[in-house]
C-alpha cells in the first residue's frame, strides 16, 4: 500500500523494479508498506526465520530517484527484549527510541552495501590500525568464537600490513555456518561468509573457512575500492558488464591461499601441493577453458557462472578459477624478471594509491597493465592480453621453471576415471553432469539419463557405480544399461585412468631457482 499524507496514493508500476508515486495537494511525505519473502540462502539474497533475520538492503529496501545520496535511517522493529538481543551490520547506529533499533547510511550506496544480521547469535570484537572489528558467528549452536576471532585478527593485521593501513574506521565479518552450504560476499566495510559447520568443527577443514575470509578481506581493498571502470556509479537498474573480473576475482582467487599461507594456515610444501590440486589440477577438468576465454567469461558471468547450466563445465572457464592461475603466473614472471626484487604486492600497491588519487573513477585493462610497468618495470600488455584472450592450454613450465617448481600430469594406475558425474535422486542414479571427451561422454551418455546396470548388476547407488567400474578395470569395457526419457539403452564404457596432477619442488635446486623461490615465499 502506499499513502499520500492521510490517505490511499495514486501509484503505477513502470517495470518490474520501478514504482511511480503521483502526489496530491499539498503532501509531504509518502508511506510505502509492503511485505517482502525472505526465504532464500545464499550471502546475496535474504534468509529469515524463527531464529534470526539476515537482510541485505539492496534486496528489499527501495530507493527515491534523485535522492540516493542524502541521509538513510533504517528502523528495526525486533524482539531485543526477549528473542533477539543482538545486530550485527556495518550501518552506523543512531539513536534509538524504545523497543526499537535505528541504524543509519550517509547515502543510498552505503545503505545498499551493509547486510543486517538480527537474532541470538554470537559475538566479539576487537582492535587492529586504529579501526574495530566484530566478528558475528551464526549458527545452530555455540562453537569456538576465540578461535575464530584470533583468525580473522591475524587475516586483518596480515593484509593491512600489505595495503599499509586500513581503510575504514569499523568492520564486521558475518560468519554463517549451516550444513553443506558455501560462498561469500564482501562489501566495503563488512563481508558475508557461509560455511559448512565442519570448518568450524574438524581442523582439518578449517582451511576452506579460513581462505574464504582472506578472499573476502582482500576484496576490501580489490574491488570494493580498486575496481574494473565499469563498477561505478553503481546502476541499480541495469546489469553491468565488464571484459575484468580477472581482476576482481583472479587477482583475489590467487591471492586468497597466498595470504592464508603468510597468515601461517598452511605450510610451505602444502601451499605449493593446493596451487596444483585446487588451481592447476582444477583447471584440467574443464574442457570449457578451450571453449571460452577469460574476458568472455567475465562478460557473460550474469548468464554463465551464475545462472550455470549442467553443461557449464564444458562450456566457459571460472574467472576466478583461470583468472587465479594467470594472476599466479604474472607474480613468478615479475619475480623472475626483476630477479627477485619486485612481486604482485608492488602492483596491488601501486593500484591502491591510483584508487587513493582518484576514488570516483575505475580502472581499464590499460590502466593495471601500465601499473605493472610503473611498479615493477615490466611490461607485460603482450603477455597478459594473450592469456587473458587465449582459450590455448597454457605452457607452465617457462613460468615455473626458474622457481625449480614442476608440473607432474600423472595418472593414478589403478583408479578408473568415467567424466560421469551421477547423483542419487529417490533410489534412481542420475547422470547430472559429462566432462567432454572423457569416456562418459565418448560411450554416448547424455545428462539425465538413468544408470541402471553395470555388466549385469543393478546399480542404484553413486559408492556402488564406482565400485563396479572399478571391478571392470581400466581400459577394459563395462556394459551399462541405461534408460533415457524412458526408453532402456545399452552402450559400452572403458575407463581411464584417473588424472593425479600436482605441482612440487624439483629434488635438486640451482642457486638462482632458491632464491626466487624464498623470495616468492617469503613471509
Amino acid at each position: 500500500s502506499v499513502i499520500d499524507g492521510d490517505s490511499e496514493a495514486v501509484y503505477s508500476w513502470r517495470t518490474k523494479n520501478i514504482l511511480d508515486i503521483s502526489l496530491s495537494g499539498s503532501a509531504t511525505t509518502v508511506r510505502i508498506a509492503y511485505t517482502y519473502y525472505a526465504n532464500e540462502r545464499t550471502v546475496r539474497t535474504m534468509h529469515i526465520n524463527r531464529w534470526r533475520a539476515f537482510i541485505m538492503p539492496v534486496n528489499c529496501m527501495m530507493y527515491v530517484d534523485g535522492r540516493i545520496h542524502e541521509n538513510h535511517h533504517v528502523y528495526l522493529h525486533h524482539s531485543d527484549a526477549t528473542d533477539w538481543k543482538t545486530v550485527s551490520t556495518p550501518l552506523s547506529p543512531v539513536l534509538s527510541p524504545q523497543d526499537m533499533t535505528v541504524v543509519g547510511a550517509l547515502n543510498y550506496d552505503i545503505l545498499a552495501d551493509s547486510p543486517i544480521e538480527i537474532g541470538n547469535h554470537q559475538t566479539m570484537t576487537f582492535e587492529s590500525n586504529g579501526a574495530k572489528h566484530e566478528v558475528a558467528l551464526v549458527a545452530p549452536y555455540p562453537l569456538d568464537i576465540h578461535w575464530l576471532t584470533e583468525q580473522f585478527t591475524t587475516i586483518v593485521e596480515t593484509e593491512a600490513k600489505l595495503f599499509g593501513g586500513l581503510p575504514y574506521d569499523r568492520y564486521v565479518c558475518m560468519v554463517q555456518v549451516g550444513f553443506n552450504v558455501y560462498g561469500g560476499l564482501e562489501h566495503s566495510r563488512s563481508s558475508v561468509n557461509l560455511v559448512d559447520i565442519a570448518t568450524m568443527t574438524n581442523p582439518a577443514k578449517s582451511g576452506n573457512l579460513l581462505a574464504l575470509l582472506c578472499h573476502e578481506f582482500f576484496h576490501t581493498w580489490n574491488i570494493k575500492r580498486i575496481r574494473p571502470i565499469e563498477y561505478g556509479p553503481f546502476d541499480y537498474i541495469n546489469e553491468c558488464y565488464s571484459p575484468m573480473l580477472w581482476l576482481a576475482e583472479g587477482f583475489t582467487s590467487y591471492y586468497d591461499d597466498l595470504l592464508s599461507y603468510r597468515c601461517g594456515f598452511m605450510s610451505r610444501n602444502e601451499y605449493i601441493a593446493n596451487i596444483g590440486n585446487e588451481h592447476f589440477g582444477k583447471l584440467d577438468r574443464v574442457p570449457g577453458r578451450r571453449a571460452m576465454n577469460v574476458r568472455d567469461a567475465s562478460y557473460l558471468a550474469w548468464v554463465k557462472l551464475y545462472a550455470q547450466s549442467p553443461d557449464g563445465n564444458n562450456r566457459h572457464p571460472s574467472y576466478y578459477l583461470k583468472g587465479g592461475i594467470i594472476t599466479f603466473l604474472l607474480e613468478l614472471h615479475i619475480i623472475a624478471t626483476t630477479n627477485g626484487t619486485k612481486r604482485m604486492d608492488d602492483v596491488m600497491r601501486e593500484l591502491w594509491a591510483m584508487y587513493l588519487a582518484n576514488p570516483s573513477v575505475g580502472l581499464t585493462e590499460d590502466d593495471v597493465f601500465d601499473a605493472v610497468e610503473r611498479s615493477t618495470g615490466c611490461n607485460v600488455k603482450a603477455m597478459m592480453t594473450g592469456l587473458l584472450n587465449g582459450t590455448d592450454d597454457i605452457d607452465y613450465a617457462p613460468f615455473l621453471e626458474p622457481f625449480g617448481l614442476v608440473w607432474n600430469t600423472d595418472t593414478m594406475p589403478d583408479a578408473p576415471f568415467t567424466g560421469i558425474t551421477p547423483k542419487e535422486d529417490g533410489g534412481k542414479l542420475i547422470i547430472s553432469s559429462l566432462e567432454d571427451g572423457m569416456p562418459g561422454q565418448l560411450a554416448g551418455f547424455g545428462i539425465d539419463d538413468e544408470i541402471l546396470a553395470v555388466n549385469g548388476i543393478r546399480c542404484t547407488t553413486i559408492n556402488g557405480f564406482a565400485e563396479l567400474i572399478s571391478q571392470s578395470g581400466i581400459g577394459n569395457e563395462a556394459e551399462i544399461l541405461a534408460s533415457c526419457d524412458g526408453r532402456i539403452f545399452t552402450t559400452q564404457l572403458s575407463p581411464v585412468a584417473k588424472p593425479n596432477p600436482s605441482l612440487s619442488i624439483a629434488s635438486v635446486l640451482t642457486e638462482s631457482q632458491r632464491t626466487l623461490l624464498d623470495f616468492w615465499l617469503n613471509r
